[in-house]
């Protein structure tokens, strides 16, 4: 599952901030079943009962043409192509369905991120740095920068995820290669870096836009979804679906660090 984080400078120092109620973490969903959108664990908690009024994973979709994007299976929302081959996700809001821009939805969760971000510092905060995967193609840099503009900053620098990450092990004068292995909630970077004379250079890259923690759940969910078919003779309607398939992600978490799960 992919998840929101901020980090701000203050006091001289770097200091998380609580995005999601008294969490450092927000889960990137977002709900449009009420009047106004919702996102995080909120969001992700009404997938049960309201399935298709949700959207995740939007990192896989934004800046694509349609064409380039893998449909998959446990998206509630239907992807759809306006006359550009641009995608559309059609949701239900309280109304009825309702068609949006990837973009509007990525906008959606960075305004709470900015909202949540202004409360804690006490002033307004129209800068920002944002990261995105490696494997980021020009259209896909556009649309982030459209979707932060939208959330109504008004200056934004784009960092890859990898060198993001690797920042935090640049503290050793030494010269040395790292190779940095970034397994997220739907896609992954692969990167070797050269670290010479405080300098650190991105030399080799490879990754999948297509491939993160989400496809393990649905490894997971296949899985049991055959089980209960075979065995049990019971087939899921929409709400026990997204149960076992948040069920599912529980289990990957515990497998993460334990040999077993229940």
């Amino acid at each position: 599952m992919t998840r929101c984080c901020v980090a701000v400078k203050r006091r001289n120092e770097i200091e998380l901030v609580a995005i999601d109620n008294d969490k450092r973490q927000l889960p990137s969903y977002v709900s449009f079943k009420e009047k106004d959108p919702i996102c995080g664990q909120i969001a992700l908690n009404h997938l049960e009962m309201y399935a298709k009024s949700a959207v995740f994973d939007t990192k896989r979709i934004i800046g694509r043409n349609f064409d380039e994007i893998q449909i998959n299976s446990c998206w509630p929302f239907k992807v759809i192509k306006n006359d550009l081959d641009k995608p559309l996700l059609r949701v239900q809001d309280c109304e009825g369905s309702i068609e949006k821009h990837p973009e509007e939805v990525s906008a959606i969760l960075l305004k709470h991120l900015k909202q949540k971000v202004e409360e804690f510092q006490g002033n307004i905060m129209d800068e920002a740095v944002i990261t995105i995967p490696a494997g980021f193609n020009m259209d896909q840099k556009i649309a982030t920068h459209v979707a932060a503009d939208v959330a109504g900053f008004k200056t934004v620098h784009l960092l890859e995820e990898p060198i993001a990450a690797s920042i935090a092990y640049f503290v050793d004068p030494s010269n040395f290669y790292l190779l940095l292995f970034d397994l997220g909630g739907g896609t992954l970077d692969l990167c070797i870096f050269k670290v010479e004379k405080n300098k650190f250079k991105l030399i080799a890259y490879d990754g999948d836009s297509n491939l993160g923690g989400r496809d393990f759940d649905m490894v997971l969910f296949q899985h049991f979804e055959n089980i209960l078919q075979t065995k049990y003779k019971i087939t899921m309607n929409e709400k026990n679906r997204y149960r076992l398939i948040r069920k599912c992600m529980d289990i990957k978490h515990t497998l993460s660090t334990e040999n077993e799960a229940r």
